[in-house]
């Protein structure tokens, strides 16, 4: 049995504990929002934006896109807003990594949801 000044210590060393993974935590978030990523293809066809949950927030078609075929177009598009969703998920695991910690249970959740979405939104997309 404790004596009341470990268990008040021990109290004192949860919520310290607590508190520092609150912060932690809100920092991950306030970093992750502030994320986005900004991809163009080798040959400068398409320029495509997302956010950090994967979200398409902007494209840009340049004039060379007058000279191919529709359907490269539109690969070259896929492909593109593909690689800008792989790179998001890499900056996420950086922001986690030095926030949360990616071993931790909070890391490990945020980045798996993370892969689930897109995951599930690239099967989507190829239905």
């Amino acid at each position: 049995m404790l004596n009341p000044e470990a268990a008040r210590a021990r109290l004192e060393e949860r919520k310290a504990r607590f508190e520092q993974m609150a912060s932690q935590t809100q920092a991950m978030a306030e970093q992750m929002k502030a994320l986005s990523v900004t991809v163009s293809d080798s040959n400068g066809l398409i320029t495509v934006k997302v956010d950090s949950t994967g979200n398409l927030t902007g494209i840009e078609l340049s004039d060379r896109t007058r000279r191919v075929t529709p359907d490269v177009v539109s690969r070259t598009i896929m492909e593109t807003i593909a690689e800008a969703k792989r790179r998001i998920v890499e900056q996420t695991g950086e922001v986690i990594a030095a926030t949360v910690g990616a071993d931790s249970e909070t890391g490990k959740a945020v980045a798996a949801s993370l892969k689930q979405r897109l995951d599930s939104d690239a099967e989507g997309q190829r239905q």
